[in-house]
């Protein structure tokens, strides 16, 4: 029996895949009726472009950026939280955890990470980082934002769409758009001489693969650690940004 499920009676926003662990749809409902309304009108408020995937770039991409613009706005902030274990005053460990996004309430505090493109052993940073709060009480429950299961796939059309408008093209072309590692490059110079469907499926599918491969974080890959019993026994919410958030672009 997985260790999430669903109630899609809790938050209100439409177009994400919402997971919970641990009674937090009940935290939230009953005792964080602010941070609840707080995170519903950011979800409903967040979307993004075609053309922001097909820019992509390093460190924070524009996608986080503007998720994470909408939280702090909200005033959920960096935090940087010291802990010690001490035994008759003295030091035995001390430790220093960094929450991306993290708010005070009345009722407790919760933290919160957005996952939109890292590698996904980030995931385990982040739970295991949560878990810690937890334990010594400076943390209700964590909030982990990443991309849904709708999302991941309908990223390949989102690749597919793009090259159908520009084509024809070539890698200097190509490269106006978007960044390319020196394996991605090599691999579309040879299917670009290809038919033009043949090339623009294949290459699509190396832009999507070299970007969004199944090693980034994204639902299914969370949800797997959950199985696993990793943050226990933090609650979660754990928040997929689905398709239905994605804007097409109206051409290149």
């Amino acid at each position: 029996m997985p260790n999430y499920y669903t109630n899609d009676a809790i938050i209100n926003a439409p177009g994400y895949e919402i997971y919970f662990t641990r009674f937090a749809d009940s935290i939230i409902n009953d005792h964080f009726t602010d941070a609840k309304a707080e995170l519903e009108k950011i979800l409903n408020t967040f979307t993004f472009q075609e053309s922001q995937i097909i820019k992509g770039g390093g460190g924070l991409s524009s996608i986080t950026q503007s998720l994470g613009s909408l939280l702090v706005a909200s005033d959920w902030k960096k935090a940087k939280i010291e802990s010690e274990h001490r035994v008759r005053g003295k030091i035995l460990t001390s430790e220093s955890h960094e929450v991306d996004h993290y708010k005070s309430f009345d009722q407790g505090n919760i933290g919160l990470e957005i996952e939109w493109n890292n590698k996904d052993p980030f995931y385990d940073r982040d739970l295991e980082n949560f878990r810690k709060l937890h334990q010594i009480g400076e943390l209700s429950m964590g909030v982990i934002i990443t991309r849904g299961a709708s999302l991941q796939t309908e990223l390949y059309h989102v690749y597919h769409r793009f090259l159908e408008e520009l084509y024809p093209f070539d890698m200097e072309k190509l490269s106006t758009y978007s960044s390319f590692s020196d394996t991605a490059k090599a691999a579309i110079r040879t299917l670009i001489k290809l038919p033009k469907d043949e090339a623009i499926r294949k290459i699509a599918m190396v832009m999507y693969s070299s970007k969004y491969g199944q090693a980034t974080t994204h639902m299914n890959k969370l949800l797997l650690r959950l199985d696993r019993g990793v943050g226990n026994p933090c609650p979660f919410i754990l928040i997929g940004i689905g398709k239905d958030r994605l804007i097409k672009n109206e051409g290149i």
